[in-house]
């Protein structure tokens, strides 16, 4: 047994020198002192355009004086031309329409015995962002209605007697002036009243319906 043993150690350090054999590999320093640029062979090339012409430099920051010094005096006066004359044509196009419309517009005044009237407004030209607010005997019904191409509606009860009814244009949209037509009906699915408005900013259009 002994000897058996022996040979199964000797056997295992055998296969174990042979599977880990270190070979030993020398790197030589390389001489610096030799390298040139013509020491590794690279394909040189300058890059080209569509043409073969030189590249133009079309911005330079050298700044050029007269005495040929590198400061720059910013003493000296500015050697720009300076304006002798002024524009001074009024241009009147426009000013008359604006004129008209600086005042309030009055839609009308309409008797009726319906108890309530149903108001339906819409901006009938150019949809531009022209807004309204809405009231009632000064009182506000809506602070801000945007008219767009469709109708906004609004039924609104009436008192017995006079109802004053104003829209107040808050803004004139892309286009001058603020417009907007306006169809009231009764309760009884009459028209009663269908006008329009042109208006400026700050200005109302009023409507005065009389409840017998």
């Amino acid at each position: 047994m002994r000897l058996i043993f022996f040979f199964f150690v000797i056997t295992l350090q055998f296969s174990f020198s042979q599977d880990y054999n270190i070979t030993k590999i020398e790197i030589k320093s390389l001489d610096t002192n030799n390298i040139n640029d013509n020491s590794f062979s690279l394909n040189k090339f300058s890059p080209k355009g569509l043409t073969s012409k030189p590249p133009k430099q079309y911005f330079r920051y050298e700044i050029n004086s007269e005495d040929n010094n590198n400061d720059i005096d910013l003493s000296k006066q500015s050697n720009l031309v300076k304006p002798t004359w002024k524009i001074r044509q009024d241009f009147s196009e426009g000013k008359n329409k604006n004129s008209d419309l600086n005042r309030d517009f009055f839609l009308g005044n309409i008797e009726t015995r319906s108890n309530y009237v149903t108001v339906k407004c819409r901006d009938h030209e150019y949809v531009d962002g022209d807004r309204i607010r809405l009231m009632l005997n000064g009182s506000v019904i809506h602070p801000n209605i945007i008219l767009n191409s469709t109708y906004y509606t609004v039924d609104i009860d009436l008192d017995d007697g006079y109802n004053n009814i104003d829209f107040i244009a808050l803004n004139e949209g892309k286009s001058s002036p603020n417009t907007a037509q306006l169809v009231v009906f009764d309760q009884y699915g009459n028209e009663i009243s269908n006008k329009s408005w042109l208006l400026s900013t700050g200005y109302k259009a009023k409507l005065v319906i009389f409840k017998k």
